[in-house]
């Protein structure tokens, strides 16, 4: 059996917050990824689309993007492609309007509530090569281990699972709600030669054998998702020896930029130069790519212009003209952490406070312990071990030179 296993896609997200001109590319761009899914399940001859959740975004669908969906979920019938679509936390199956109700083709197969459903799936001459088990989130609220409901796998082919769910140990799961929470030791034993899984967005194998797999999102939502966005491309031929392929599909990706070496820039221009020359630098690695950018800039360290910066209208100002200069969709620029130049050395040998913190920050720099600091006297210390704490502290201090002094020096001049 060999299928294209892609979650996540968030059709029609709002994207609050961006132009209306922006809203409208970046909701594009979601269709764009899943027309490129579709794309690629054809031209390798899947016998399988599966989609582990957030297909949609919420329970409203604009029309534009109910067209396109059957028109591709149709492209994939001519081709003799089942889709097996299971619900998740963002497109809950129980609502009585809204996407799920769309008027599937016949090769649509929706796992849409915590019923388990077993399809089974065929080539394009009706040869059985597989089952795909599948089970949906009902609600948008679902605390229940759904993985437990799904019977254990019997038979000579290859058997699927496929599901939205929040694995506790997998990367990311801290960052998204514990929906349908499972335990890996459990879906390593639970019989079935893949999980197709969908919930976090980061792409990560949980497992090698048996293949347990999220293929992250097919298109980033949010400067969190930067990186290639896809699908997994599965073929359980042979099921000893299982490929998984990833496969790019995003059309727009998501960038964050960090320029901290602005001691010399003098002037707008001089800025734009110095994050334009960051920015080349770091597209020379995605220099194969067609992808257009969302860019996130994080300025920070001394910089002659650092008043500038801290005011809202003129960074709206760097982030308008940064777009055209980069070539992005859109910039967001972050300049909360840049301050004056100061003189440091002869700050540091003061014997007041500032003296003080800088000189506990050149202890970090140099490596030295700072085990003696009491947890009581730190907000949001993680815990009482002196080591959680020293980690703890070296974050909140690292490179802070500057902005300690500043601070400070602004407090003293008031």
């Amino acid at each position: 059996m060999r299928f294209l296993h892609i979650a996540d896609v968030h059709l029609d997200t709002s994207f609050t917050g961006r132009s209306e001109a922006v809203r409208r590319q970046l909701r594009e761009a979601a269709r764009g990824a899943f027309r490129r899914a579709v794309d690629v399940a054809i031209r390798e001859e899947v016998q399988a689309l599966l989609v582990a959740g957030d297909l949609f975004d919420g329970d409203r669908l604009s029309f534009q993007t109910e067209r396109f969906l059957l028109e591709q979920a149709t492209r994939l019938g001519d081709h003799d492609i089942t889709v097996v679509y299971a619900t998740g936390n963002h497109d809950p199956g129980s609502l009585d309007r809204g996407p799920r109700r769309l008027p599937w083709p016949a090769n649509v197969r929706v796992a849409a509530d915590a019923t388990p459903q077993r399809f089974l799936i065929a080539d394009r001459t009706g040869a059985p090569v597989g089952h795909v088990s599948a089970i949906g989130h009902a609600t948008s609220e679902v605390s229940e281990d759904l993985s437990r409901r799904l019977p254990r796998p019997k038979g000579d082919l290859p058997e699927v699972a496929l599901l939205h769910t929040q694995v506790r140990t997998s990367l990311g799961a801290a960052d998204h709600g514990a929906y349908a929470p499972s335990d890996l030791t459990y879906l390593r034993h639970a019989g079935f030669d893949y999980w197709a899984l969908g919930h976090v967005h980061v792409r990560q194998q949980l497992c090698e054998d048996p293949p347990i797999w999220y293929p992250g999102s097919p298109q980033g939502k949010t400067n969190a998702d930067t990186g290639e966005r896809g699908g997994l491309l599965v073929d359980l031929s042979d099921r000893l020896a299982p490929s998984v392929t990833f496969r790019p599909l995003a059309g727009v990706r998501w960038e964050t930029l960090e320029v901290d070496r602005l001691d010399d820039v003098g002037t707008l221009d001089e800025l734009e130069r110095t994050i334009h020359f960051a920015w080349e630098a770091r597209r020379e690695a995605d220099s194969g790519s067609d992808a257009e950018w969302m860019a996130r800039v994080v300025l920070s360290g001394p910089c002659p212009l650092w008043s500038e910066l801290r005011r809202g209208e003129e960074v709206e100002m760097l982030g308008r003209e940064l777009r055209d200069i980069l070539g992005a969709i859109d910039v967001t620029v972050l300049a909360d952490a840049v301050h004056p130049v100061f003189p440091i050395e002869e700050h540091r040998a003061r014997t007041d406070v500032l003296g003080q913190a800088l000189r506990m920050v050149d202890r970090l720099g140099r490596g030295e312990s700072i085990l003696d600091v009491d947890a009581s006297e730190l907000v949001g210390a993680p815990s009482d071990d002196p080591l959680a704490i020293e980690a703890y502290v070296r974050r909140l201090l690292a490179d802070a030179e500057g902005e300690v002094a500043a601070r400070l020096l602004a407090s003293g001049d008031s």
